[in-house]
């Protein structure tokens, strides 16, 4: 499906209802849940101490609308938002915000959930599903570079950020990501700065900037990443799954994305695709009804 830009944005957030909070192996998480019926679980993007202070509101403007028709439930992953930070420095790792994810998922006892990640969230998502299949239903992976072959453009992107404050900074970081950056508003910024201005988030961007990011978080991506391409090639993902992706995208360019979808096609007959024209990074925003649309429509498919 190749999605036409239209006049669908939304400047205005969305209430996602109060934050519930949960013991995760003695990491604090926090979540939001609300709806019916089959469970869609939105995991944001990000990694520990990143400018853009992400946290599962990033999905507001799609999980109240499709809170109408499913149980949908959007977690700060590990380290990120609110939820506190990895216990030990050997867990500043994507395998560590994995498991926390699927002991998320476990202890909440709601699955098999149909599972929706964005950028790193994205290659999260397709981790849970090739190591936990019994508990992943579906699969959406969204604009995942993380994941996808070829070379990320993120350094450039994000290089020279503006220093004169952190609102500025967090702002640079969105908008320097978008085709159309009408979705970067005050009251959308509001919880990225809060975040980037606490303690915690201080905490482990000095760690990652220390040497954690450097020695322990790249290179363990890096050898997880082959042997996710390995087992993608070797046995597929075990569930049907739905690759959304901006053709305009500046950093998770559509060319490495068009070999990722080849590696999902590979094994999985089940695989759906879903282009966003005129969009960059964070399709779900910029076109959230589009997006909507789409989820609901991969979702019920394979209920």
């Amino acid at each position: 499906m190749f999605v036409m830009a239209s006049d669908d944005f939304r400047a205005a957030g969305m209430d996602m209802g109060p934050e519930r909070w949960i013991d995760i192996d003695g990491v604090r998480t926090r979540y939001f849940d609300r709806g019916s019926g089959l469970t869609v679980v939105f995991f944001h993007g990000g990694q520990y101490g990143s400018e853009d202070g992400s946290t599962a509101r990033a999905w507001d403007l799609n999980f109240v609308p499709l809170a109408k028709y499913f149980d949908v439930i959007a977690v700060d992953r590990l380290g990120q938002g609110y939820t506190a930070n990895p216990k030990t420095d050997s867990d500043y790792t994507m395998d560590a915000s994995v498991r926390h994810a699927a002991a998320f998922l476990r202890q909440l006892g709601k699955g098999p959930y149909h599972v929706v990640g964005h950028s790193r969230g994205g290659y999260l998502v397709s981790r849970l599903a090739l190591e936990h299949p019994d508990i992943v239903a579906s699969c959406i992976s969204v604009a995942s570079g993380t994941l996808s072959p070829g070379t990320s453009r993120t350094h450039m992107i994000h290089a020279d950020l503006p220093a004169w404050s952190v609102r500025a900074n967090v702002r640079a970081w969105y908008e320097r990501y978008a085709y159309d950056a009408r979705f970067v508003t005050e009251a959308f910024l509001d919880e990225p700065v809060a975040v980037v201005e606490t303690e915690k988030y201080e905490l482990a961007r000095q760690k990652m900037l220390a040497g954690l990011g450097r020695t322990v978080f790249l290179p363990a991506l890096a050898r997880q990443k082959r042997e996710t391409h390995a087992w993608l090639i070797e046995r597929g993902m075990p569930c049907p799954t739905l690759v959304c992706w901006g053709y305009h995208d500046p950093g998770a360019i559509f060319e490495n994305g068009r070999q990722m979808i080849a590696l999902y096609m590979r094994k999985q007959p089940r695989t759906e695709v879903c282009l966003f024209n005129r969009a960059g990074h964070f399709v779900f925003r910029e076109y959230p009804a589009h997006f909507n649309r789409a989820v609901h429509a991969f979702v019920s498919a394979y209920a």
